[in-house]
């Protein structure tokens, strides 16, 4: 991609109409994309599975960090386009004067469920720390909220690079609900949301010396889940909590349908002519990559 056609800003809008409206799609389950597809066969019967095939002539172009010359932003734009789609945690703090803060975050995950524990993770230089990572240090509690497509502009502008003591809540019009067990808030219209306490916290400099990243992992004292988003087993139903995740640049992402898969079993399996053939096989591929001099 030129530079120019980088600089040019989608119509997000779409004042235009140059792209589809939106349609509200209610989630749904299909069958897998191969229902005969066995271990040991490799890619399945997708339509574009023979583009994803992968041979000694297939074309890789590389990034090696510190031998190419790569700018931070353009690190940050491959890494988000490559690592999707994400969660967004809708992360909810109180500044010392009780200001309810609200920060989208999408450097967000799971790490355990026993102790349950989850990470958010900050960019910014020591000149750019967000509102957020400050108060979560010095209360050391936050909230998070999951997100949904019908608050997702909300949400999104959540974003905004608001003035310290200015309450981002207030501004998306999103509802701050004080936690049963954190001083934090959690976000009302949200289906799922979860009190933390800071476990611990770990920040990263760049080559320069220079700090870059705060990880906070915390641990979860508290769920609220809304009833309306429940399944009769007790599990949040996806045709419910319509969540909305992020991709790369200014993309966000829908989950509109799903399938299931069941794990294979070793006993089941391993004796099968498909699994014996790969065993044997011990396939490798050879590195055909392009380290890049400069990116992009």
């Amino acid at each position: 991609m030129s530079s120019t056609a980088a600089r040019v800003d989608p119509d997000v809008a779409n004042k235009d109409g140059s792209r589809p409206a939106f349609e509200p799609s209610p989630f749904s389950r299909t069958a897998p994309p191969d229902a005969e597809w066995v271990p040991g066969r490799g890619l399945n019967a997708h339509p574009e599975a023979g583009r994803f095939a992968f041979t000694d002539q297939t074309s890789f172009r590389s990034v090696h960090v510190g031998k190419t010359k790569i700018a931070p932003a353009a690190m940050y734009k491959l890494m988000l386009g490559g690592i999707a789609p994400r969660p967004i945690a809708l992360c909810g703090t109180l500044s010392p004067d009780g200001v309810p803060n609200l920060a989208p975050i999408s450097w967000f995950q799971m790490v355990s469920h026993n102790p349950p524990l989850v990470m958010i993770s900050f960019g910014g230089d020591s000149a750019r720390r967000k509102d957020s990572e400050r108060n979560l240090k010095e209360s050391g509690v936050f909230c998070i909220s999951s997100s949904s497509e019908p608050f997702v502009e909300a949400l999104n502008s959540a974003s905004v690079d608001a003035p310290r003591g200015v309450s981002e809540f207030f501004y998306s019009h999103l509802t701050p609900v004080l936690g049963d067990v954190v001083k934090a808030p959690r976000v009302g219209e949200s289906p799922f949301s979860m009190e933390c306490e800071v476990d611990f916290t770990r920040e990263w400099n760049n080559a320069e010396g220079q700090h870059t990243t705060t990880m906070v992992v915390g641990r979860v004292k508290a769920l609220h889940m809304r009833e309306d988003c429940l399944t009769p087993e007790g599990t949040l139903d996806p045709a419910k909590t319509l969540p909305v995740s992020r991709m790369g640049g200014l993309t966000y992402g829908r989950s509109t349908t799903g399938f299931d898969l069941s794990r294979p079993k070793w006993e089941e399996t391993q004796n099968t002519p498909e699994v014996q053939a790969a065993l044997k096989e011990e396939r490798w591929g050879s590195s055909t990559s392009k380290v890049a001099e400069s990116w992009p």
